[in-house]
């Protein structure tokens, strides 16, 4: 085999070479042929030298040719299977760790389907594809949300709020009023701020529901000037928003006159805010009145601002 071998060798190469510049399915065919005639060329030469010195090249030239046959053949079915890919998603079966990826599914290097938030739920069916990493999610790929708020369980600092229930941007239900009471629960939604409330959110019998200061009449009159007509708007719109409420108005002054002077004056004002609260469309026996006269000051009567502060209309929960 003195002559046989380096052709061989130099056919090896440059067969070689040439399957290096080919499709990887046609590589693998080539590579397989290559081998087959390699094995081929040696047998056959290996024959022909048994025999006799002059037919070794002839022998060695058949054997690769016939090697190089069989072995295409055999690398065509081998290169086939390992090209093929059964579910048509770009990744053939012998790379495919997904390899039923229904059509037309967008995969990844592995052939299995995309997920590209990692919820385990498949981008062709993520209903909410980008969903933060570690959220828990339902079969829809969206953030499990217990209680039907519209606030996922990961933000929600109510999750338990009842079906049908508002809520804020944290799932809790709302408190307009801010008195501890949800709305849902409140059966005085619009109690003023600051009111001690109930259970039902509502300010208890003898508590205090309104305090307005700043009431002012004409000198020596029980009759309202304009900006405290304008005062005592808020305590119209509490009384209608909470009409369940009964109260009692209570008058006060400040100490300037004689007191049983002031408490009669206390009296007439009391009267007058109640005649402007009825005005306004509230039932006159939802109200009772009463005057203090200066007997219950709020801060000292030895400032002008303490005694403005001092006259003042209070209103007290009686029935509710």
């Amino acid at each position: 085999m003195k002559i046989t071998t380096p052709i061989i060798v130099v056919v090896f190469l440059i067969v070689s070479a040439g399957c290096a510049n080919m499709s990887q399915r046609t590589k693998c065919i080539c590579k397989n042929a290559t081998a087959g005639a390699l094995v081929g060329a040696g047998a056959g030469g290996a024959a022909g030298s048994a025999s006799s010195s002059s037919n070794e090249g002839q022998q060695a030239g058949i054997g690769f040719a016939a090697g190089g046959l069989i072995g295409g053949l055999v690398g065509f079915f081998i290169c086939e299977a390992e090209e093929m890919d059964s579910d048509g998603d770009g990744v053939p079966d012998s790379l495919d760790k997904c390899p039923n990826t229904p059509m037309s599914m967008t995969v990844d290097a592995n052939g299995c389907p995309l997920d590209s938030d990692g919820d385990h739920i498949t981008d062709s069916l993520d209903k909410c594809p980008n969903t933060p990493k570690g959220v828990a999610v339902d079969a829809r790929g969206c953030p499990i949300d217990t209680d039907g708020d519209g606030v996922p369980d990961s933000l929600d600092k109510c999750p338990n709020t009842p079906k049908g229930v508002t809520v804020d941007k944290n799932g809790c239900p709302l408190d307009a009023d801010g008195d501890g009471v949800p709305d849902h629960r409140d059966k005085c939604p619009n109690t003023p701020k600051g009111s001690k409330v109930d259970a039902n959110g509502c300010p208890p019998v003898g508590e205090e529901l309104l305090i307005i200061s700043g009431i002012n009449f004409a000198f020596n009159s029980s009759v309202l000037d304009k900006d405290s007509q304008v005062l005592l708007e808020r305590a119209v719109e509490n009384l209608k928003r909470n009409p369940q409420m009964n109260v009692l108005i209570e008058g006060h002054t400040d100490s300037v006159g004689p007191e049983d002077y002031n408490m009669w004056l206390s009296l007439q004002r009391a009267k007058a805010v109640e005649g402007y609260i009825v005005s306004r469309g509230i039932a006159e026996e939802r109200m009772d009145i009463k005057g203090l006269g200066e007997s219950d000051p709020l801060a000292s009567n030895d400032t002008p601002e303490g005694r403005a502060e001092n006259r003042r209309v209070e209103f007290v929960v009686t029935v509710k």
